[in-house]
């Protein structure tokens, strides 16, 4: 369009002449190393959100499915999650601002049942442990509707995904003190733990 205009002098020259447009170009997930696994998970042992981090590496479960799991969900006798809902942070028409939305899985398909090994047990039996010192604190009234989300913030207020990359960024950000330049660990997204299971 822009060599049409400089054609019928409407424009001295095209600006986005030169600028390539790529589409459809696959990008290769981030996906945790062993080494990267190990290093991530002995920084943050101990951490508020370390069973959160080993639930997610554990199960593959998306963002959103983790800040919606509720006992109900858990079945420990059987050694499975049930995920049936997803918990989103946004605008929907007729909010006045962003707030929290309990809804339906991204798909069909994503109702289904995870399968809980050893550690995500033990992190889900120790996050339970810690929702009820949190609730018992009564640092802050829970929303209404979401009161047994059993991934919270300290505040006993459900977490979203601005919360959740700043606590990997925090971790790494302490991994990367101790390193040299030229082997800082890089950042990634929640969802990176659902490539890495």
């Amino acid at each position: 369009m822009f060599d049409k205009a400089v054609l019928d002098n409407v424009a001295v020259k095209n600006p986005v002449r030169g600028i390539k447009v790529t589409r459809d170009e696959e990008k290769e997930p981030r996906v945790l190393t062993i080494e990267e696994q190990a290093v991530f998970f002995d920084t943050c042992k101990g951490t508020f959100y370390d069973n959160l981090f080993t639930v997610a590496v554990s199960t593959g479960l998306r963002p959103g499915e983790l800040y919606a799991l509720t006992l109900e969900d858990l079945d420990f006798e059987k050694k499975v999650i049930h995920v049936t809902k997803s918990l989103s942070y946004q605008k929907f028409e007729g909010d006045t601002g962003k707030t929290f939305h309990l809804g339906n899985t991204k798909t069909k398909s994503s109702y289904r049942d995870v399968p809980m090994n050893r550690r995500c047990e033990l992190a889900l039996k120790k996050q339970l442990m810690q929702k009820r010192v949190i609730a018992g604190k009564g640092t802050s009234k829970p929303l209404e509707g979401l009161e047994n989300l059993i991934f919270t913030t300290k505040f006993n207020t459900p977490i979203n995904a601005q919360i959740y990359c700043d606590a990997i960024k925090s971790i790494v950000t302490e991994i990367n003190l101790m390193r040299d330049e030229l082997e800082q660990f890089d950042t990634f997204s929640g969802h990176c733990f659902r490539h890495t299971f």
